[in-house]
């Protein structure tokens, strides 16, 4: 089942609502919702039927969809594992480009987690979707955390990885690994670089070494970074992303969240160390915690399967008690 991106036959303004969908292959469908400033965030709805998606959006009462967040610098394409997994268990799955990137619009003005939170929203009701299952990856799970404690009503259950309540707390997310992530983007913006050279660096920067070492052109992960790169990051919507990420702090408000967690997070992550994520999980109540023993930042590349699993198995047990509690 292909997730491939869809064609790029639109124009982009700023600011401005574009009335635009296109149709994709296996029931994909893109389109643009309007954020709360104006800005048009684009996000792609994928369905496990062969119909389209886009006329056959989630109904109220269906199962409940999941919604993805990528992280610094990363469109929605970087989510391919991930979607034709979910598609294959049966679920329908929202894929957003946050502000800042993809075919999303770059806005002048600087922005934070919670602006980019509302963003989520805004799809969600471009979709007329009530609530969703949330997952977010390094900036992105700031995002999702931002998601579930300012609309909790919309969000059935949350996983979160390799990422942080903040950056505040420099002892658990050292600013040399956001440098890192900064650094390896701009080296893929540079123009006539050799794309597997940019493959290259970004996964040397993103995974452990030993998955560097292995990774190969033909690889999923190495064709889902390919395919990310061919639309990439402007370094203002790096930079505005960079800074939403360096003000973010959800440390002492994680207590509030009410919903199911579930916190997953690499021994070898050299960006967020295994300690951020550990200590996350310890601030929500009844979050569980998976490790995931020497692997690095890119958990969604090079673990695909290990994280389907526990992932499809805490989403059922988690619709099973509401169902019970209903």
């Amino acid at each position: 089942m292909t997730t491939a991106p869809l064609s790029k036959s639109h124009r982009r303004v700023d600011g401005k609502r574009l009335d635009f969908h296109e149709r994709g292959v296996n029931g994909t469908a893109g389109s643009y919702a309007t954020a709360r400033d104006g800005t048009p965030i684009y996000f792609e709805l994928f369905s496990p039927e062969a119909d389209s998606a886009w006329r056959r959006r989630p109904k109220p009462g269906g199962a409940t969809p999941v919604l993805l967040v990528m992280g610094l610098g990363a469109n929605g394409r970087l989510w391919a594992p991930v979607v034709r997994r979910l598609l294959a268990a049966g679920y329908e799955v929202i894929v957003v480009d946050n502000r800042g990137c993809g075919r999303s619009s770059t806005p002048w003005h600087p922005w934070t987690t919670r602006t980019m939170a509302s963003d989520a929203v805004a799809v969600l009701d471009e979709l007329g979707v009530e609530r969703a299952h949330v997952s977010g990856a390094s900036l992105g799970g700031m995002v999702a955390q931002e998601l579930a404690l300012e609309f909790p009503e919309r969000v059935s259950t949350l996983v979160l990885g390799c990422t942080t309540g903040g950056l505040p707390r420099l002892d658990l997310v050292p600013r040399r690994g956001l440098l890192r992530i900064f650094e390896a983007t701009l080296r893929s913006l540079r123009p006539g670089d050799d794309p597997d050279q940019r493959v290259k660096d970004f996964l040397s920067t993103v995974a452990s070494k030993d998955f560097f070492a292995r990774c190969r052109p033909g690889d999923e992960a190495w064709a889902t970074v390919a395919a990310m790169l061919e639309d990439p990051t402007s370094q203002r919507g790096l930079a505005m992303q960079l800074l939403a990420c360096a003000r973010h702090s959800s440390w002492s408000r994680l207590p509030r969240l009410t919903m199911p967690v579930q916190v997953h997070h690499g021994t070898e992550d050299r960006l967020m160390p295994f300690a951020a994520g550990r200590e996350l999980a310890s601030r929500i109540p009844d979050a569980q915690f998976v490790a995931y023993e020497g692997a690095g930042h890119a958990l969604i590349l090079e673990r695909p399967e290990e994280g389907r699993e526990r992932v499809l198995a805490f989403l059922a047990e988690s619709e099973a008690r509401s169902v019970a509690t209903a």
